[in-house]
This record gives C-alpha cells, sequence and structure tokens, in this order.
C-alpha cells in the first residue's frame, strides 16, 4: 500500500460546536465522506463520527465537514437510535442537498494520506492505528 503525508490541520480553539452544515451535489456522486458508529446490540448506541472525507466530492469542496465530527442529525431527524444500515441509506436517498448537523471537537489531528494514489482524509487516531498494526 502508498501511503505519503500529505498535510497536518489542527482546527480552533473552541471547547466543541453544534452546527448544520448543508452539503450539496449536481449528480449520483457519493457525499464524500463515510462514518463509524450507532446502534449495535453488542456495544449499544455509539455516537456517530465522520471517519474519512474523500477529496474531489462534496463534502471535501465545502470543507466544514472534518474526520471527528460527529453527525446529531440528518435533515434534522436525529440519528439517536439509529443504526449503521438505517443511516447510510438514509443519506444515499438525499439526492442534491442534506442538511448534517454536527458537533466539530476541534484540537483532534487530521492527516491526508494518499493510499493507492486516491488521497483520503483520515483521522489521527485511524492513522496511527494503522501504523501500529
Amino acid at each position: 500500500m502508498k501511503e505519503c503525508a500529505l498535510t497536518l490541520t489542527l482546527s480552533s480553539s473552541h471547547m466543541h460546536w453544534c452546527r448544520d452544515i448543508v452539503l450539496q451535489k449536481t449528480n449520483n456522486e457519493s457525499w464524500g465522506f463515510s462514518i463509524v458508529g450507532g446502534y449495535e446490540e453488542s456495544h449499544g448506541q455509539q455516537p456517530f463520527f465522520i471517519k474519512t472525507i474523500v477529496p474531489g466530492t462534496p463534502a471535501h469542496f465545502d470543507g466544514r465537514l472534518k474526520c471527528g465530527d460527529e453527525i446529531v442529525a440528518v435533515n434534522g431527524a436525529t440519528t439517536v437510535g439509529m443504526n449503521n444500515s438505517s443511516l447510510i441509506p438514509m443519506l444515499k436517498l438525499q439526492k442534491n442537498k442534506v442538511t448534517l448537523t454536527v458537533v466539530s471537537w476541534p484540537g483532534s489531528l487530521v492527516f491526508y494520506i494518499v493510499k493507492f494514489d486516491r488521497p483520503t482524509e483520515v483521522c489521527a487516531l485511524e492513522v496511527l492505528k494503522d501504523k501500529t498494526e
């Protein structure tokens, strides 16, 4: 696997904040992010977090959604109690516009890496985990 660090970013100094991020797209492309979390029988309710952001997609071009942001609502509907297999289809059904209510946690490190010649934004914890395996 080909990997190289491109950028290291620190976020602002607020403790955390909740905000709505409206993403728009004009075709059948992906919104450009992946998620982790949700309800699992073995672990109970876990928050949904942005795991990756793919360059060249609506999430990347918008620039406000960050790896590590917690998704608390989609188009005003809470994500509490939802599992991954419910949230992902809900996001895919949104054709041109989606409103994500997110809680941002500044201070988390974000790296851009290249895997198989495709840049992806990932959480520092994910990168560090990959490096130790």
